[in-house]
């Protein structure tokens, strides 16, 4: 499964999504200032509501913050956490 599919799928459910919120490496990814910028973006807005993968990787900042590094390994732990749960 490639990154993007493994993002998308990690978000697909709500109610994980809310789970996740309670572990420090969700909330220190939130406090990020390129993940601050791209949740004041209306489309991303958009595409997170309508759970919309496609238009996700549409959007060229969210893009570009999946090959930040930092962010990638971020997500990564936080994914492998979530699986571990279920």
């Amino acid at each position: 499964m490639s990154f993007p599919e493994s993002f998308g799928k990690l978000f697909q459910n709500f109610g994980d999504l809310v789970k996740l919120t309670k572990d420090e490496g969700f909330r220190k990814f939130l406090s990020n200032p390129k993940v601050q910028s791209l949740m004041n973006d209306p489309e991303f807005k958009c595409a997170v509501q309508e759970k919309n993968v496609f238009k996700l990787m549409a959007n060229r900042e969210f893009s570009e913050l999946l090959q930040d590094p930092e962010v990638r390994s971020a997500l990564e732990g936080m994914r492998a956490k979530f699986e571990k749960k279920q």
